[in-house]
């Protein structure tokens, strides 16, 4: 039988173990720009610039709202993607290749779409526009 102390230590090694693991995954992701702006008219601008360095992903915080958007440029346009789980409504990571939902391992990929369940609906869509050549409007309506 261990004592406390056996126990106690063990213990911590366990969770020193699991804080550096839980490190080394993040390591694994992207970073992505973080753009905060507020809401004008039910819509959401967005300058282009804002892709910086030939980065494909923008995450948009808008004040006021529950979740984050997930800009992504295509070729020819973009997708504006809730960060929401359709599983049970927690938040999602954009990675290199995927949006994961930690919580329980669900993953959707760039249009939106179920790569793995839980989940089985897609990502709410926004509709986005482009004007002037430097100016992405997401509605939100």
């Amino acid at each position: 039988m261990k004592s406390r102390r056996d126990f106690i230590r063990t213990g911590c090694m366990h969770c020193a173990g699991m804080l550096g693991i839980s490190m080394l995954l993040q390591g694994c992701g992207t970073s992505v720009q973080l753009f905060k702006t507020n809401t004008r008219n039910d819509s959401v601008l967005v300058p282009v610039s804002a892709f910086e360095d030939g980065k494909n992903m923008v995450v948009v915080r808008v004040s006021g709202l529950e979740n984050d958007i997930l800009l992504v440029k295509k070729e020819d346009h973009y997708n504006a993607l809730n960060l929401r789980c359709t599983h049970e409504g927690y938040g999602l990571t954009p990675t290199s290749k995927q949006i994961v939902c930690s919580a329980h391992g669900s993953t959707f990929d760039f249009d939106g779409n179920v790569l793995k369940e839980p989940a089985l609906k897609p990502l709410k869509k926004f509709n986005t526009e482009i004007i002037d050549n430097n100016t992405i409007i997401i509605h939100l309506t």
